[in-house]
């Protein structure tokens, strides 16, 4: 196997991947979205809602917003093992992280609530960041709740995905028909997107530096006269790309998703040896 990292940020992270099949990528980038856990909130119970906004509406709006969940991975216990009561007291502090919001509008213009208005009871769980809008109090208006968020997966609900985007993309293949290509046609690079084709003496050649930004939009195919450019994929060749919401980096997402994949098969190797199936 073979993997270069293309591009990584604070937020974002892209691999190149060969000699690998793609059953396997791509179940890690369902895991990617469906299993490795991240902070949300979960419950939210109004003390106060003088507001224009519904509890419902609110609530909603907070559960969207990213929590840092880095350091919550080895604090707090896993959804598996945690139950949650209507009763605030009742909110296990292994479990859960109260974030507070005590917020009044006291003169006659329009107030706007963004995340850092967010009091957290950890100071190592709290909103990513801090410019985030979740309502917009009139004069004399004035919001008190208290909102619990505990660790979730993304088959629960997407708030508690860590990822925001997981793709998968395929590696181009371009030939081009030497019997066929018209040295004075250079269509193809005319419509071409991403730059793949550059000319040269002989007619157009494939940029083998730009090969890797092509998204198989086939208009290369299309425009050729003499049908002389054919697009094909590479085998076992793969593009993946992981964005963050912040909550977890690129890299602790995709090791926690590595790690959950061979849970998931140790276990079941676990248990067709029981079953008598590998013996």
């Amino acid at each position: 196997m073979e993997l270069i990292v293309l591009n990584k940020r604070k937020d974002f992270i892209e691999l190149y991947l060969s000699n690998v099949p793609l059953y396997i990528i791509n179940s890690i980038r369902r895991i990617v979205i469906s299993e490795v856990p991240s902070m949300a909130i979960s419950t939210v119970i109004f003390t106060l809602n003088r507001s224009m906004f519904y509890d419902e509406y609110i609530a909603h709006r907070l559960g969207l917003v990213p929590l840092t969940s880095e350091p919550a991975l080895s604090k707090y216990k896993p959804p598996e093992e945690c139950s949650e009561s209507e009763e605030a007291s009742l909110f296990p502090p292994d479990c859960f992280v109260k974030l507070d919001l005590d917020a009044s509008n006291n003169g006659e213009g329009l107030l706007t609530i963004y995340s850092k208005d967010l009091k957290s009871s950890d100071p190592e769980v709290k909103p990513v960041y801090d410019d985030i809008p979740i309502l917009i109090l009139g004069g004399g208006h004035k919001v008190k709740l208290e909102a619990y968020a505990r660790l979730g997966r993304g088959r629960e609900h997407y708030k508690w995905s860590p990822a925001s985007a997981a793709v998968i993309k395929y590696i181009p293949e371009v030939f081009i028909d030497r019997s066929r290509c018209l040295p004075e046609c250079r269509k193809c690079i005319e419509v071409c997107p991403r730059n793949v084709f550059k000319a040269t003496d002989s007619g157009v050649e494939v940029s083998e530096a730009a090969i890797i930004n092509c998204n198989l939009c086939h208009l290369c195919e299309k425009v050729c006269p003499s049908e002389a450019v054919m697009l094909k994929t590479r085998e076992n060749e793969y593009i993946l790309r992981i964005e963050s919401t912040g909550s977890l980096s690129p890299k602790r997402i995709l090791l926690e998703s590595i790690k959950i994949l061979e849970g998931k098969v140790s276990e079941l190797s676990r248990k067709l040896e029981v079953q008598g199936v590998l013996k």
